[in-house]
C-alpha cells in the first residue's frame, strides 16, 4: 500500500478549481508532516513525503520503529508502476491530487476515476451529512442538531433574528477556518467583513450551513473504515479538544479508559447506541460510494441545564487526527498520552504524558 498525506484535501473540495495552489501554511503542514502515515504503515508498505531525510528526522523523535519505506514526491512515478499496480491510500481524495499525481508523471489507470472523487466531493458537503446522517441520529433519546441551508447574504441576516446566537459554516472547510460565531442580537455581528465574508462563500462555494449555538462540554469523535462495498467497520472513541473549532490536541488511551473519561457526561449505553445507530446509517447511505477511512465529529452539550449529544457536528470522508490518535494508541506501551501539533519554526507531533 502507498501512503500520502495530503491535509490541503478540504480546502480543495471548497476550491474545486483546475489549478489548485494550497495556502502556505497547508504546504508547510504537509511537508512537516508528511511522516505520519508511517505510523500506521505496515510491512512492505511505502510513504510517499516531500523531504525523505526531512520525514526520517521528524517520525525518529517519535521514538517508533517505521515499518515501510520512505519515498519521494520527486520519485512518486517510479513508486507507481502501472505494471505492479498497489493501492493508495492517501490522507483524502481529491481532484487537485489526482492533478499533482498525474502532473508527476503517474498513470491515471492507477488512481480512482474523476466520477469517484466527485462523489467524495459531494458528500462531503456539510448539507449531505444534515440531510443523510443527521436526521436518523436524531432520532435516538437525548440528541440534539440541525443545520439549515442558506443561499443568500439576505437570508442569512433575517434567520440571524429568529435564531439569536448562531454558527455559520462554509459547506467545505479546513479545521475551523470557514466557520463563524454570530449573534442575531448583536448589530455588530453585521459589519461589512462579515457581509463580505458570507458573499464571497456563497459566491464560490454556492450556499451556507446555519446551526444552532450550543454550550459545548466536551468534543469527541467516532472513527470508522467503509469498504466501498456496503460494509462500514467501527475503529474507536477519540476524545480531543478544539480552539475555535481547530484542532488541538489528543488524548491516546484504551477504548475502555476513553469512555471512562466521558462518563461524566454520557453513559457507556448511550455511547453503543450511537456507534451502532451510525454504523448502520452510514453503511446505507455511503454504500459503494466511499472506501476508505472517515470520522463523524459529536459533542456533549448542555441545553437547559441538561446533558445532550449532538452526533454529526461534521462528517470527514478522510482519514482524520482521531485516526492518527487510534494508531498511536496501538504503538505505545503505556498511555494514556496527549498528542498535539505545535507550531514553532514548524509544525511538529508532540506527544507527552498527560498532566
Amino acid at each position: 500500500m502507498i501512503h500520502i498525506f495530503n491535509p490541503e484535501h478540504d480546502i480543495a473540495l471548497g476550491a474545486h478549481v483546475e489549478q489548485f495552489t494550497a495556502p502556505h501554511a497547508a504546504r508547510q503542514l504537509r511537508h512537516d508532516l508528511g511522516f505520519l502515515p508511517m505510523i500506521w504503515a505496515e510491512e512492505g508498505d511505502k510513504v510517499i513525503v516531500e523531504d525523505v531525510e526531512a520525514a526520517k528526522e521528524a517520525f525518529r523523535h517519535l521514538g517508533l520503529k517505521a515499518k515501510g519505506s520512505w519515498h519521494s514526491w520527486k520519485r512518486i512515478a517510479e513508486v507507481l508502476d502501472v505494471r505492479q499496480p498497489e493501492e493508495i491510500d492517501p490522507w483524502g481524495w481529491d481532484q487537485a491530487l489526482f492533478r499533482r499525481m498525474t502532473k508527476a508523471g503517474v498513470s491515471p489507470a492507477l488512481l480512482p476515476m474523476p466520477n469517484r472523487m466527485e462523489a467524495i466531493r459531494q458528500m462531503s458537503h456539510r448539507q449531505w451529512a444534515a440531510e443523510h446522517v443527521l436526521p436518523a441520529m436524531r432520532r435516538l433519546p437525548n440528541t440534539v442538531g440541525e443545520a439549515t441551508t442558506v443561499s443568500n447574504v439576505s437570508c442569512l441576516m433575517a434567520l440571524l433574528h429568529d435564531h439569536g446566537r448562531v454558527v455559520v459554516k462554509a459547506p467545505w472547510s479546513s479545521s475551523g477556518r470557514g466557520i463563524r460565531y454570530l449573534d442575531g442580537q448583536d448589530q455588530a455581528s453585521y459589519v461589512a467583513p462579515m457581509h463580505n465574508w458570507a458573499r464571497n462563500v456563497i459566491g464560490r462555494q454556492g450556499c451556507l450551513m446555519l446551526e444552532p449555538y450550543y454550550n459545548k462540554v466536551s468534543d469527541f469523535a467516532m472513527e470508522f473504515i467503509s469498504d466501498g462495498r456496503g460494509t462500514v467497520r467501527y475503529c474507536g472513541l477519540s476524545v480531543f479538544d478544539t480552539r475555535s473549532g481547530a484542532y488541538t490536541a489528543s488524548i491516546l488511551d484504551t477504548e475502555e479508559d476513553k469512555v471512562a473519561r466521558l462518563a461524566t457526561w454520557i453513559s457507556a449505553d448511550q455511547l453503543i447506541l450511537i456507534k451502532e445507530q451510525l454504523t448502520m446509517v452510514l453503511a446505507r447511505e455511503l454504500g459503494n460510494s466511499y472506501r476508505g477511512p472517515l470520522g463523524v465529529d459529536m459533542m456533549v452539550v448542555s441545553v437547559d441545564n441538561k446533558l445532550m449529544v449532538h452526533p454529526c457536528v461534521e462528517l470527514n470522508l478522510r482519514r482524520t487526527m482521531g485516526h492518527v490518535a487510534l494508531a498511536l494508541t496501538r504503538r505505545f506501551k503505556v498511555l494514556p498520552k496527549i498528542m498535539s501539533i505545535v507550531y514553532t519554526d514548524k509544525y511538529r507531533l508532540k506527544i507527552e504524558a498527560p498532566l
